[in-house]
């Protein structure tokens, strides 16, 4: 999620942009500075997936296509150039757009380093005054990061597909390991819905319950928005942030009826999360048909018990009657 956005009020209001079009074209405008440009027939684009800007602007849409026509908005102000692949939006900022960063004398207010030539010019960073590139600055130096002021600088925005393969194309770090401790760790897949930053409170727990959540409901993602992640950080706050990821993957492994009924929601998992935690501990997994088993077994042991305690006592009271 993005810490700060910054809106030029005056071409807002000039364009006619609504505070929500305004707050996704500020976004917009410094996406080229770290996304991936795709080279098309028609020139070069950049990658813009709905599900990151539903990650990056929270406070603008949960919902992947309100934030496609919001896209289709700022292309019909003249401000984009909208296209795509066979499962991705591409997008590119037009002449008009670069207004958006010019004084009134029509100078830059953040100076744009030469672009190659046939490439139309982008903001290549979010500061006022730009630092060397490729300079490394020292620890705790900056208040927020220079990633366009968003808290994770390795977010991973090359998507599913292989877009551009090749030895420049930025290595997917980000890995988890699923249910057991002794698992093989896996690659998260670019399009997975939810928060990327290893460092969040609820990224491990979150990937864990997503993978294997796609993986029993064949290719499919949960849904992500700020319910789940509150549901997320209480199963944290009540297991402990080193077990509740290995749970999370566990409870995906349960085919009792009424979990399936509801497809593994998270209010289950929340409301019964220390009986999962022991299936898990355990390697157990109980649904209706188990519980019945154990119930008759159960009934079955203390049944032979009270005859074995039955026959004890009358052997007992033999024994006495012989010596009456």
């Amino acid at each position: 999620m993005q810490f700060t956005v910054t809106i030029n009020q005056v071409k807002a209001l000039e364009w006619g942009l609504n505070s929500q079009q305004a707050l996704l074209f500020a976004f917009v405008y410094g996406c080229p500075s770290w996304t991936k440009p795709i080279k098309t027939d028609d020139g070069i684009f950049f990658a813009l997936s709905k599900a990151k800007i539903i990650e990056e602007l929270p406070l603008l849409t949960d919902k992947p296509d309100t934030a496609y026509r919001m896209l289709k908005a700022l292309e019909e102000a003249g401000l984009i150039e909208l296209s795509s692949t066979s499962n991705i939006t591409l997008f590119r900022l037009t002449e008009k757009a670069v207004e958006w960063n010019q004084k009134l004398d029509g100078s830059e207010k953040y100076p744009t380093p030469p672009q190659n030539k046939g490439r139309k010019k982008i903001r290549s960073t979010s500061e006022k005054n730009p630092s060397k590139v490729g300079e490394k600055s020292e620890q705790g130096s900056e208040k927020s990061p220079t990633n366009q002021d968003t808290n994770h600088q390795v977010t991973n925005q090359d998507t599913s597909q292989s877009l551009q393969d090749g030895p420049d194309k930025p290595a997917r770090n980000l890995v988890l390991v699923v249910d057991r401790t002794d698992a093989p760790r896996v690659e998260i897949p670019a399009d997975m819905p939810g928060p990327k930053d290893p460092s969040c409170k609820t990224f491990k727990v979150w990937a864990n319950y997503a993978m294997a959540y796609r993986k029993r409901y064949h290719g499919a993602w949960p849904v992500w928005n700020a319910k789940v992640g509150g549901q997320l950080g209480q199963l944290i706050d009540r297991l402990g942030a080193d077990v509740a990821h290995h749970v999370a993957a566990h409870y995906l492994k349960t085919s009792d009826a009424a979990v399936l009924r509801k497809c593994h929601s998270l209010n289950e998992l929340l409301a019964n999360a220390e009986s999962y935690h022991t299936q898990w501990v355990t390697g157990q997994r109980i649904n209706g048909t188990t519980a019945r088993q154990m119930e008759r077994t159960e009934a079955n042991v203390s049944a032979a018990e009270q005859a074995a305690q039955m026959v004890l006592a009358k052997r007992q009271a033999g024994d006495r009657n012989e010596y009456l």
